[in-house]
């Protein structure tokens, strides 16, 4: 019988945390032997750029994931092909109104669960990376997933940000009541004693840390490259820091999939 795909959602309530930079990470790396479909969930378009060009897609007016939700177009008629393994529903700046346009429709926090439905036998991953505000796009991606990931820069705020965020996702559980926080993602470490202590905290948490990638100039080489870390650079410290988070992610995955 097929395996319908996992759906992970990559959160956080606050941008600059490299979240678009894990989900390009794990989309990649999961790619080399799973099948795989990212979706840009971010108004920003970020996600889109670290695969193809954000501004070819707006110029050549191509559909994109605002067409899923406001024109209720099939994710099939909306992705595009990045290599064999990896398809990707590209998102553009018109996703900023979706939270107005869906604001009287009702079961608006189901659209992207539906569409996904369309195509959940299709691939063995779906990846979806959120924009860093608590928008409908958000819940949306929420609702639709099977666990979620928390991105999480190594400072103070962002410690903020996750408590808030959790209480989100706490809500969006009395909805989808198969939403798991599988774990966080830990980013721009160094060896700062600021670091050393919310690292400290975070342990003290008891969630489960599924990876700790370094603060390195090679992340945004690589993207801007329109590469994972691995593809720029197999030898570099921080490609295997991404390869070990989604290893553990995928054995976490595999454990709670039983």
């Amino acid at each position: 019988m097929k395996k319908k795909a996992t759906v992970v959602s990559y959160v956080m309530q606050k941008g600059g945390v490299a979240k678009t930079t894990t989900g390009k990470n794990s989309a990649e790396i999961l790619g080399k032997e799973y099948k795989v479909l990212a979706i840009d969930n971010d108004q920003n378009a970020d996600f889109t750029d670290s695969f193809t060009s954000k501004k070819l897609i707006e110029k050549n007016g191509s559909k994109t994931l605002y067409d899923v939700y406001i024109k209720g177009a099939s994710i099939n008629d909306v992705k595009i092909k990045i290599t064999d393994n990896i398809d990707l529903v590209p998102s553009s700046i018109m996703l900023a109104n979706v939270d107005i346009e869906l604001s009287s429709r009702m079961s608006r926090e189901f659209v992207l669960r539906k569409a996904i439905q369309e195509v959940i036998y299709d691939y063995d991953y779906i990846i979806i990376d959120c924009s860093p505000t608590l928008s409908m796009t958000t819940i949306n991606a929420l609702v639709a997933s099977d666990y979620t990931v928390y991105v999480t820069q190594l400072e103070y705020f962002s410690m903020q940000g996750l408590t808030q965020l959790q209480k989100t996702v706490d809500m969006v559980k009395e909805v989808n009541t198969e939403l798991k926080d599988i774990g966080l993602i830990l980013t721009m470490a160094d060896s700062t004693n600021h670091v050393k202590d919310v690292l400290d905290e975070l342990e003290s948490t008891g969630y489960n840390i599924l990876g700790t990638i370094d603060r390195s100039t090679i992340v945004r080489d690589a993207i801007m490259a329109k590469q994972a870390v691995f593809q720029f650079d197999s030898n570099h410290k921080t490609a295997k820091q991404y390869e070990e988070f989604v290893n553990n992610l995928v054995k976490e995955i595999e454990k709670n999939n039983g």
